[in-house]
């Protein structure tokens, strides 16, 4: 890395210190082997990690490169120190591997700059550092569509990576608009929804719009599982469409199972028992069965999501001048609990499935982790799995690690591993949101450009 990147750097009260950081540890470049270019955290005491439109706290990380919307990160630090963290973009293109760009060319800011703004816990048995990230900012300004990787790192730890978040950047050129279909494939009719893509291409007017332009959808946000790199098969006279069989495809899923914990006194998910443990509270949630084979049932969720926010609210001694002054500290990301929440999953035959059980949703990061792993417990005939979580309101299934068959074309990405049939069945009436994407890389084009977007339900 030449010294010509830094040459805007002096006028910024920590040139000096981000100079020197950049030019020792090299973690634009260095780290990328310490790391995956999709959404994880890699330390045990960094939990709740959230990133969304601010001021949208159940939104998908999505803004327009125009301006406007800004993207917020937070995350509580469980340590006993408060930790100097820092953090930097990667430019990507659509399959997530990093682009030709340079960083100059896609970031008008600074290389990396530090997450500045944090405040203590207040109030809680677990005490913890809450952090707050909003960019783009004046130090971070973002020039080019596309795909992202925010990554955050511990300066004090030899930049240890920390947390990694996928985002995107629309130029919003082209009128996208998406329709959520029943299958035409039979087997898969009462399973599967099918989505279809027209994307409007009057104001881009590309030279060959077949090969130019590609599509990825998202199911509730999610990458793991997303259908990518489609290219188009219908041309009009100023649209494209991506009308395909059985290739925009996905299972339809079940409706997700609701854990309502915005109160720790009086939560409303069914639970056994609540105890104080000193520095966190303990709840025995009441037993859960399979739904493998069961009958539809439509009920509000969150699409696997999940929001931090209280039903109960702290009492505010407002002759208190020192509270007066930090009202908005009275929020619950200062103020929210953590709580170990014990999972009890029973099955219908009392007997333990052929494969490993977990816990999975957005707060899993939508993979099967050994932290959210279920145990057999032979006293009780089920599954039992604890997860340390904070207060709020989260969305999660039961499934099911397939395993990698040597050779097996059905485990050919990692979502292919993750079974549902035994724990939550599928159907095609499920309420889900699809993230539309088109992607545009024009002939001599060096990196793909984010043209348009849009999020349709399956109930519209």
């Amino acid at each position: 890395m030449s010294l010509r990147h830094f040459s805007h750097l002096p006028w910024h009260p920590r040139a000096a210190a981000l100079l020197l950081l950049l030019l020792l540890s090299g973690v634009i470049g260095a780290q990328r082997g310490d790391f995956k270019f999709y959404d994880n955290t890699y330390v045990d005491h960094i939990k709740t990690v959230r990133l969304h439109v601010s001021g949208f706290p159940h939104s998908y990380p999505i803004i327009d490169l125009s301006g406007g919307a800004q993207l917020r990160l937070s995350f509580d630090d469980l340590s006993a120190d408060v930790r100097r963290y820092a953090y930097t973009f990667i430019h990507c293109d659509q399959d997530w591997t990093p682009s030709t760009l340079g960083q100059m060319e896609y970031n008008s800011g600074y290389a990396n700059d530090y997450v500045e703004q944090y405040d203590f816990s207040l109030r809680t048995l677990k005490q913890y550092t809450h952090y707050d990230l909003v960019f783009p900012n004046r130090n971070m300004r973002l020039e080019k569509s596309g795909n992202y990787l925010l990554v955050v790192y511990d300066t004090q730890d030899d930049d240890r990576v920390v947390i990694t978040r996928r985002f995107l950047v629309s130029e919003n050129l082209v009128g996208l608009s998406a329709q959520v279909t029943r299958p035409s494939v039979v087997d898969k009719i009462q399973t599967h929804q099918e989505v279809q893509l027209v994307a409007n291409t009057k104001q881009l007017q590309p030279r060959a719009p077949l090969q130019e332009l590609t599509a990825t959808v998202l199911q509730n946000g999610r990458w793991d599982n997303a259908v990518v790199a489609v290219q188009p098969n219908l041309l009009g006279r100023e649209s494209v469409q991506f009308n395909y069989q059985d290739r925009i495809i996905f299972r339809g899923g079940n409706e997700f199972r609701n854990l309502d914990l915005r109160s720790v006194q009086a939560p409303r998910t069914d639970v056994s028992s609540i105890t104080n443990e000193g520095d966190y509270y303990a709840m025995m949630l009441a037993p859960e069965e399979t739904r493998g084979n069961t009958v539809y049932i439509q009920y509000f969720d969150l699409n696997g999501d999940f929001v931090n926010f209280r039903l109960d609210r702290p009492v505010v001694n407002l002759a208190d001048e020192f509270l007066q002054e930090t009202v908005a500290r009275f929020g619950l990301d200062f103020t929210g609990e953590y709580i170990e929440a014990t999972f009890i999953l029973k099955t219908r035959n009392g007997l333990p499935l052929d494969h490993d059980v977990y816990l999975f949703g957005a707060m899993t990061e939508w993979q099967t982790k050994y932290d959210y792993r279920m145990v057999w417990n032979t006293s009780i005939n089920a599954y039992v799995g604890r997860a340390l979580i904070k207060q709020g309101f989260y969305n999660y299934y039961y499934v099911t690690d397939l395993g990698k068959g040597k050779g097996d074309p059905r485990f050919a990405r990692p979502a292919d591993r993750v079974g549902y049939d035994e724990t939550e069945d599928s159907f095609d009436v499920t309420e889900n949101d699809y993230i539309g994407l088109i992607y545009y890389r024009p002939m001599g084009g060096r990196y793909d450009r984010l043209v348009g977007t849009t999020v349709v339900n399956s109930n519209q």
